[in-house]
């Protein structure tokens, strides 16, 4: 945009934004175009173009300029805003967390359908890993009476979090800094259980996929937060071991990981014989739009994402 005094209305800054981060085959052009300028001039997507005619004055230009230079950088929107709707929460996020992914909504999609086909009222729900909060927060709001423990090892993370239980009314949630991989944390009373919902969506990346990763993630979102080790499910591998061990969830009892691509099947090969419930030969992989009834019981299988790749681990054990 050009800082000469020519007039400009939301119309030329829509399309010279969004041709611009066409431009560097940023994913979602045009949307990032709506929301870096709904946020400037606060308005709707709908109200956007109900004013195309309108100008912008200086100052939202200069706003707007600096914001498009950050996204240009590969910055993400997310953080230029502060803000993430993600399932049916309003998130504040920033580069202190990960930028809540659709995948996420998946795992948690998957957890309550089957809850609500099997009418489960869980009174405890453990979310390790917890990042902003997204996962623990959507479990504490559908399941206003059960107690929720969110756990990670950051607490600037932990920061964001609070944040978010306030910015969306949530009190039922316990935030707690732990590593989860060090069995002190499951040994000294910081985690009571047992749970009847277990979710993670634990650090899942290689160090060589960190590499390989674009900008908006590499140079941004926190490496802890995304990195598993040499092999990206080392981490999760380390986790579910300890899980196991200390016997956190309950007899019929809902447990679900993200994973990497094809990392279920990696861990069934690793893990048969150090886990308590069993893995199958060969590991089932269920479609994630799969009625949930269709799903196995008292085993391990995989979870499809939309794509059909093997993403999410799952075990849901029958109710007594």
């Amino acid at each position: 945009m050009s800082q000469q005094s020519e007039t400009w209305t939301v119309r030329d800054v829509l399309n010279w934004t969004s041709q611009k981060f066409a431009g560097l085959e940023l994913p979602t052009p045009l949307l990032d175009a709506q929301l870096l300028i709904g946020s400037v001039l606060s308005l709707s997507k709908v109200q956007i173009y109900t004013q195309l005619d309108r100008p912008l004055i200086e100052s939202e230009r200069s706003l707007l300029r600096e914001l498009v230079r950050r996204r240009l950088s590969g910055e993400p929107v997310a953080y230029l805003l502060s803000q993430k709707s993600w399932h049916d929460l309003d998130l504040f996020v920033d580069n202190r967390v990960l930028v809540p992914r659709p995948e996420t909504e998946t795992l948690l999609d998957v957890v309550l359908a089957i809850c609500r086909h099997e009418n489960r009222q869980p009174k405890k729900i453990l979310d390790l890993c917890s990042g902003s909060g997204c996962l623990a927060i959507a479990l504490a709001r559908a399941y206003p009476e059960a107690q929720v423990v969110a756990v990670d090892i950051s607490s600037e993370a932990l920061e964001i979090a609070q944040i978010n239980c306030e910015r969306n009314s949530v009190t039922n949630i316990q935030l707690h800094k732990a590593d989860v991989l060090l069995p002190e944390t499951y040994a000294d009373g910081l985690l009571s259980g047992p749970f009847d919902i277990i979710v993670s969506n634990p650090p899942y990346v290689s160090e060589s996929e960190w590499l390989g990763c674009d900008v908006s993630v590499r140079c941004f979102e926190p490496k802890l937060a995304l990195v598993g080790g040499e092999q990206g499910w080392l981490m999760p591998r380390l986790l579910l071991t300890q899980l196991s061990s200390s016997g956190l969830l309950a007899q019929a009892g809902v447990l679900g990981f993200e994973l990497g691509i094809s990392h279920p099947e990696v861990l069934s090969r690793e893990l048969t014989s150090q886990l308590t419930i069993p893995f199958s030969e060969p590991m089932q992989a269920v479609a994630c739009q799969r009625p949930v009834w269709e799903f196995p019981r008292n085993q391990w299988f995989a979870v499809k994402d939309y794509t059909q790749r093997s993403r999410f681990l799952f075990a849901v054990k029958d109710q007594l």
